[in-house]
């Protein structure tokens, strides 16, 4: 795996000024969210387009709309099989490593009475976020991440009551397929836990948990080394890694954001690279400058709207939030470059999707004759699931990708992880059985009603129904993200 962040921001080569100074509350400099050109962007002050927080892909779940608003299938159809993949729902951080090497720093700063009053705050919360995430185990579901797949499973019984009464009376099968890593498998034992406890009738006809690590966990695939020299070594990926890491507002705002909780003089000191930290979990990650302990404290700082059931932690206390947008663009862009449309023309970071994709029109196939039985298949994976599947089919916000030395920003691009792949985030296509055996197909993402993209055209003009033969005929043919 890649790095959380763009790599290693060298002291030798970085550009332009440090503008922070501990009282200042703003940042003039480069903006991911209007021009990127430091020679001519030193000024520029732009909004933020993102309002998520700064949480991109750790964003906990929320349904995209209410179910009494979906449009009505039209007369005499009725749901006859449903079929799903989402991502895992919140949880604790994945290792020890940030909030590790975030504590770490901070012991040498107490050590050496250079803590701010916010940062003397900032330990014993960092602690209580610690105990919290040991006590779930690092990698597992949080409360919430158990509370989003239950009300997730609840909600496709309330969505499709007739396609469940038909499972119950000809005795269909619910299957549960996961990539096999626990926060997967546990999201979809508490998923079936949602969907029986609103629909008891059922719980017969759920087959145990099974796991399909090629289908749902492809990133890791032997299938797909193309991807993974991608990853690795592709030229273009390292340039934009380079690019993004050197712009001066990376500096800048990982000094602001080390000054909010420690002295001048300690700062400058991490900055001159006297300290070295190695992270006591897998020993993978280090701090070796103020860029480093930024990204330390800002991807412990994004895991804890999805631990709001295990404290109330109020982070917002020690990141300013324009701090905290600002690295949210630099994780949205690694994602984007890593595992999204990324470069124009080179589908790369999405194709290996295609299995996923395959699998889905294969379900269609087996419910669309007259004699099939109602049934449903519900996948659990993760973000790197998602995203890939999400622009592969040029899903909403997934349809741009970005030429070489056109570097993705939140100006010119509407990607966005919190929208995209946030916690739970889920595709699902419903089947509705008509007069002569006739079929239509709904999707749904994150529980929005959604057009497939073209070449894909509906039953009708604004209608979200699509026959399963013109699925068979348009995915396919869907073009790489322009």
């Amino acid at each position: 795996m890649r790095s959380p962040r763009f790599g290693l921001l060298a002291a030798a080569g970085a550009v332009g000024l440090v503008l922070v100074t501990s009282g200042a509350q703003s940042i003039a400099a480069a903006s991911p969210f209007g021009s990127l050109d430091t020679a001519s962007s030193s000024g520029s002050a732009e909004t933020p387009a993102s309002t998520d927080g700064g949480f991109t892909s750790k964003t906990p779940y929320s349904p995209g709309q209410r179910i009494a608003d979906y449009q009505a299938p039209p007369t005499g159809y009725s749901p006859v099989y449903t079929e799903s993949v989402a991502r895992h729902g919140s949880r604790a951080l994945s290792s020890l490593k940030y909030d590790d090497l975030s504590l770490q720093l901070w012991e040498l700063a107490e050590a050496e009475n250079a803590l701010t009053s916010v940062g003397k705050e900032f330990g014993p919360a960092l602690r209580d976020l610690m105990a919290a995430n040991k006590k779930l185990g690092y990698g597992n579901l949080s409360g919430l991440g158990v509370t989003e797949h239950r009300q997730l499973g609840a909600r496709v019984t309330e969505r499709l009551p007739q396609l469940f009464d038909a499972i119950a009376a000809q005795q269909g099968t619910i299957t549960l397929t996961s990539s096999g890593v626990d926060r997967a498998v546990d999201s979809a034992e508490n998923f079936a836990q949602g969907l029986t406890g609103a629909f008891p009738a059922v719980a017969g006809d759920v087959a145990p948990v099974t796991t399909d690590a090629d289908l749902l966990y492809f990133h890791d695939s032997d299938a797909n080394a193309d991807y993974k020299d991608y990853e690795d070594s592709d030229p273009r990926l390292k340039a934009v890694d380079d690019q993004i890491a050197d712009l001066p507002r990376t500096r800048e705002v990982s000094r602001h954001m080390m000054l909010r909780l420690y002295s001048e003089d300690f700062v400058n000191r991490l900055s001159a690279g006297e300290f070295s930290l190695v992270d006591r979990g897998k020993g993978s990650s280090t701090i070796d400058n103020e860029v480093d302990a930024a990204y330390m404290l800002y991807n412990t700082y994004i895991i804890t709207p999805g631990m709001a059931e295990e404290g109330k932690w109020n982070f917002e206390r020690f990141i300013d939030p324009a701090d905290a947008q600002w690295l949210a663009y630099t994780n949205d862009a690694e994602d984007f470059y890593a595992k999204g449309p990324g470069f124009t023309g080179e589908d790369v970071t999405y194709r290996m999707a295609t299995v996923l994709r395959d699998e889905f029109l294969r379900g269609l196939q087996e419910h669309t004759g007259a004699a099939a039985v109602p049934g449903a298949d519900f996948r659990f994976a993760h973000a790197e699931t998602i995203i890939p599947f999400a622009a592969l089919l040029k899903l909403p916000g997934s349809t741009v990708s970005q030429a070489e030395g056109d570097l993705y920003t939140y100006a010119n691009n509407p990607w966005r992880g919190a929208q995209v792949s946030p916690m739970a985030a889920n595709v699902q296509w419903d089947v509705f059985g008509g007069p002569d055996g006739k079929r239509l197909v709904r999707m749904l993402y994150n529980e929005r009603e959604t057009a497939f993209a073209a070449p894909c055209a509906p039953v009708s003009a604004g209608s979200f129904f699509y026959t399963p033969d013109e699925l068979a005929r348009c995915l396919p043919e869907i073009s790489p993200a322009a």
